[in-house]
């Protein structure tokens, strides 16, 4: 009998707890961006918070895409052009196993790049392939999401516009 109520109260707990520690974070234009889970490659977290200077483009990658990586330099180009315009931040969804680091010293990007490695980001942002990018403002705002790779006219606006 003790044992029964001792698991009621365990699994009423347990319950309790999810509800409130797995708050439901979907991404949606003009809302505000969801919180990140996600880490920096030398384990710290990552937060919006730190970008709120300026906008932010905020992309989602993976490392088997010959595409994402392209996209990555285009990006790197174009920070390095309009210099304090944007805050690029590249977040890797491959999960914990992949070797991000090598990815990046291999291709010699120099972006701000943070891995999504248990995909609770990704599944925050409703990112279903790669690229994935958002524009959030410095409010912290959804602005665009961009499904696919982001066209050279629309790069041009983000970067002179924003």
């Amino acid at each position: 009998m003790k044992s029964n109520f001792f698991r009621t109260i365990l699994l009423i707990t347990a319950v309790c707890f999810g509800v409130v520690s797995c708050n439901e974070q979907r991404a949606e234009i003009g809302q505000h961006a969801p919180d990140l889970a996600a880490f920096d490659l030398q384990g710290n977290p990552v937060a919006l918070a730190q970008f709120q200077d300026k906008p932010t483009l905020m992309t989602f990658w993976s490392e088997s895409c010959g595409v994402c990586i392209m996209e990555l330099k285009t990006f790197q180009q174009m920070a390095e052009k309009f210099p304090n315009k944007i805050n690029i931040l590249a977040i890797n969804i491959d999960g914990e196993k992949a070797n991000t680091q090598a990815v990046i010293a291999k291709h010699k990007i120099a972006l701000a790049v943070a891995k999504d490695q248990l995909k609770i980001t990704g599944e925050r942002y409703q990112v279903i392939g790669s690229p994935t990018s958002f524009l959030i403002d410095q409010n912290g705002k959804i602005r665009y999401k961009f499904e696919g790779l982001i066209s050279p006219e629309q790069l041009q606006h983000i970067f002179t516009e924003s």
